[in-house]
């Protein structure tokens, strides 16, 4: 039976070891991961979290809706044991009716027929770095490796450990400001999640440095043998010296022939995407639900800003 529950009656110990056993678990849906990008956050939860499916919430104007929260890629269907398409179906069905607005992606093992949804390919960039470096480096664009040696040319160099303060200021000076969609409220939630990885020993920072001037850094999150690259900051003299590719070549040197995938948190973005294909990255695909239930004026209205 798929029961609803609310966030203070949630057993996240059962909660985390259903997403920990499971074949697709992802630190996205880890309890500590909801509690900070979505503190309200509810659950559907099959039995005795055999399976469980992830809600994050809001209200406005007393109608409740579904959301896909910053910094999380997807939730959808997490399970101890397969997940088949009426598993899937099952638990969308069971989505309370008070939610009369629905938009999230779900993981790409959640097949299903949701006919009475609108659906939207997404896409993000993953590498495997199950083999020696240097076979991966071999799959370098021509760009990424004429990159590279532009940074070691220009001597740059790394350092690890980079506060995440620091990292989190790197992008908004270059390129947060540039994003209305990012408010004060986001750079803080981005610092406490890098902290938080850093406390459970799930995230690792690199920076690159120009004699003793930051010009790039990176943060990248650990879980189930999967590196997740949460977000970066590179100045324009960064840019010009490939601090980017130097720094994406370094990680995967440090990290190749250890059994584990490198998830570039990817975009549907062509030119952002390319960027990660420079390193051989493949595109993996999953989808976005979206249903509208609202009363016929809010459903306009809402129509307008799609």
């Amino acid at each position: 039976m798929i029961t609803y529950i609310e966030h203070k009656n949630i057993n996240k110990q059962k909660w985390d070891a259903c997403i920990n056993k499971s074949t697709n678990a992802s630190i996205f849906v880890y309890s500590w991961y909801l509690d900070i990008v979505s503190g309200n956050w509810s659950a559907l939860v099959l039995n005795d979290y055999d399976a469980v499916f992830p809600l994050a919430s809001k209200s406005k104007y007393n109608i409740n809706y579904l959301i896909q929260p910053f910094f999380t890629r997807y939730f959808g269907v997490y399970s101890k044991n397969k997940i088949t398409e009426k598993l899937v179906s099952d638990f969308f069905a069971a989505i309370p009716e008070k939610f009369k607005f629905i938009e999230f992606c779900i993981h790409e093992s959640n097949t299903s027929f949701l006919n009475d949804f609108d659906l939207k390919e997404k896409k993000y960039q993953e590498l495997s770095l199950q083999r020696e470096y240097e076979f991966i480096q071999k799959e370098f664009s021509d760009n990424a490796k004429r990159n590279v040696k532009k940074a070691v040319k220009a001597d740059l160099s790394f350092q690890s450990g980079i506060s995440p303060e620091k990292i989190v200021n790197l992008f908004k000076t270059t390129k947060g400001n540039e994003l209305e969609v990012f408010k004060p409220e986001h750079y803080k939630t981005l610092i406490k999640l890098m902290n938080e990885c850093l406390k459970q020993n799930k995230g690792t920072s690199i920076a690159v440095y120009d004699g003793n001037k930051l010009c790039a850094a990176g943060f990248f999150m650990f879980s189930n043998n999967r590196y997740v690259f949460l977000k970066s900051g590179v100045t324009d003299e960064g840019k010009s010296k490939g601090a980017m590719h130097f720094l994406f070549d370094h990680f995967i040197k440090e990290n190749a022939n250890h059994g584990y995938e490198l998830d570039f948190g990817g975009s549907s973005v062509d030119s952002v995407a390319r960027f990660y294909k420079n390193f051989g990255a493949k595109d993996s695909v999953y989808l976005q639900v979206k249903k509208n239930n609202l009363p016929k004026l809010l459903k306009w209205v809402k129509s307008l800003k799609s």
